[in-house]
């Protein structure tokens, strides 16, 4: 294949997903949001080759999720932050630091009752290496 080709197609990445993780920080602008930790819903996509741990049945060539998961939490309570987005932020970078076999993550972070008459708001954000 040419070199313009090769370009065009895209590298085929894995997935590993956490659904629906809950962390306690404390979030938000307002004086009232500072006073206490408040639930964040965490959803994480992390893009990865997982063809080695497949065929091996071996977790060292895998992203371990439940440490991921461990991370995040531990984010959450040994930091606190204005922004749902400084949230996402840091915890794309944690992430990517941590997992030498991410290429990318995507994280999308819910915060529950930020507004009144919604049952949340969000943003999500991809980060690459």
């Amino acid at each position: 294949m040419s070199d313009k080709i090769m370009e065009a197609v895209p590298e085929v990445m894995d997935k590993i997903f956490i659904r629906d993780l809950t962390v306690m920080t404390v979030i938000g602008t307002r004086p009232d949001e500072r006073l206490t930790v408040r639930p964040l819903k965490l959803n994480v996509c992390m893009y990865c080759d997982l063809q080695a741990a497949g065929r091996s049945d071996d977790l060292f060539k895998s992203v371990n999720y439940q440490e991921a998961a461990e991370l995040l939490l531990e984010l959450g309570q040994n930091s606190a932050f204005l922004l749902v987005e400084a949230f996402a932020e840091n915890a794309a970078a944690l992430l990517l630091e941590r997992f030498d076999l991410l290429r990318q993550v995507t994280l999308t972070v819910d915060k529950p009752h930020a507004i009144g008459s919604a049952s949340s708001v969000a943003v999500e954000i991809t980060r690459r290496r």
